[in-house]
Order: structure tokens, then sequence, then C-alpha cells
């Protein structure tokens, strides 16, 4: 997916599994967290890699509009 069409998420506390040198590589599990504050999916934004959002397949967050 792409990381524009999921505005609403915010990076885990403390930017927890989001090292990387020009952003999070992706590779270190969940680094993205919905609005209610779980976390669901990875964003991989690094210089040397793609730029995409993973959701987790296990996990799904509620949303109402």
């Amino acid at each position: 997916m792409h990381p524009d069409n999921a505005t609403d998420l915010q990076p885990l506390p403390n930017w927890e599994n989001s090292n990387g040198c020009c952003g999070p590589t992706g590779d270190e599990g969940l680094n993205r967290a919905c609005p209610c504050g779980a976390p669901v999916p990875t964003l991989a934004a690094d210089c040397f890699g793609p730029y995409e959002l993973h959701l987790d397949p296990v996990r799904r967050c509620a949303f109402s509009q």
C-alpha cells in the first residue's frame, strides 16, 4: 500500500522500530500505529529501498466516518 493512502497513521512512541538512514527500513517490525494507538502497519521508507506500507494480516484497526 502507498503510505500516502494512510495519512492518519503515526509513528510508535519513541520512534520504536523506525531505525534507518533517511527513514525506517521496515525490517524491524511494526513501526506505525492507527489513531487508536494500535500498532498495525510497517512503513518502509529508507533511501535504499521501496517506499511502501505493509499492513499486518493478523491485526486490524476499526474506524468510523
